[in-house]
């Protein structure tokens, strides 16, 4: 007979697609909270923290908490299509990326107003991916409009 797996607990405010990322133990800090900062700044060196954000534009934003905090960061994630309703987490990277977009980048069923513009979009964006420049490019303004981030890292 076999155990049957560990269920991870749940993170209040951390999507179940995001909280399997997390290293144990590791606090989810919202730089945006000053007493979240704070308690980020009082972790010891070598503790695993996570740094969210949920709005728009939150790539610059965590990178510069993590300087603000002293987290070294070790990996970013896109958590799509927003934070309160996570469906993917896909790593931060240009191939992770480029194959999300590349497969799940479709006009939804029964849509008919928008549908060419949407058909437009999509052809673009997979232009674009074939190239590392264009890809980068794709990369950077999902980083800007994507609304749900995750950090990674361990405090210095």
């Amino acid at each position: 007979m076999t155990a049957a797996p560990a269920v991870l607990p749940t993170r209040p405010g951390v999507p179940a697609s995001a909280s399997v990322l997390l290293p144990s133990g590791a606090p989810v800090v919202w730089p945006s909270e000053p007493a979240d900062a704070q308690r980020a700044l009082g972790l010891p060196p070598g503790s695993p923290v996570a740094l969210a954000d949920r709005r728009a534009g939150g790539r610059a934003r965590l990178r510069r908490a993590a300087e603000r905090l002293g987290v070294e960061v070790e990996s970013e994630y896109v958590v799509l299509p927003t934070w309160s309703s996570a469906t993917f987490v896909a790593a931060d990277d240009r191939d992770a990326v480029t194959w999300l977009l590349s497969t799940f980048l479709t006009t939804p069923p029964r849509v008919v107003r928008g549908r060419l513009v949407l058909e437009a979009v999509r052809r673009v964006v997979a232009a674009m991916t074939r190239t590392r420049a264009g890809a980068a490019s794709v990369r950077l303004v999902l980083g800007a409009l994507v609304p749900g981030r995750l950090v990674v890292g361990v405090r210095r």
